[in-house]
């Protein structure tokens, strides 16, 4: 029987939350943070992809051989793992700057980050998650 073998890396982001896998637009299963999920399929190709909620990877298409197994690795988008510890650090400098100094800029370098997290949230839903071959 063919097997694929799903890896997905210890995040920050998500890591109380599984990960829906999908397997020819069917659900096969679920992996949480750090765990690694066998998946046994008949030979062939095949469509792969990860889910948490709206979001999800781009689909994989697989070549699985009989008595092989292909490996891929989930995991978040790209830098999600420092991007929203920076800007939760950032805007609790920004309130203790506000409430013992009265400077309020700081916010402002907040922002973007949360730009991008609203980005990926939204139109990028479909690359909130990163699912590639090892």
């Amino acid at each position: 029987m063919a097997t694929i073998n799903i890896v997905r890396r210890k995040e920050y982001n998500d890591r109380g939350r599984s990960y829906s896998i999908m397997l020819d637009g069917k659900y096969a299963g679920t992996i949480a943070s750090g765990q690694s999920v066998n998946i046994n399929t008949s030979p062939g190709l095949h469509t792969v992809s990860v889910k948490i909620d709206w979001c999800s990877s781009p689909d994989i298409v697989l070549n699985v051989q009989e008595d092989k197994i292909e490996s891929l690795v989930a995991g978040g988008f790209k830098n999600a793992n420092w991007l929203m510890p920076i800007a939760t650090l950032l805007l609790a400098i920004h309130f203790i700057l506000k409430i013992f100094f009265n400077f309020q800029y700081l916010i402002y370098l907040v922002i973007p980050f949360f730009l991008v997290l609203m980005y990926y949230l939204t139109l990028g839903r479909k690359k909130y998650l990163t699912l590639k071959e090892i």
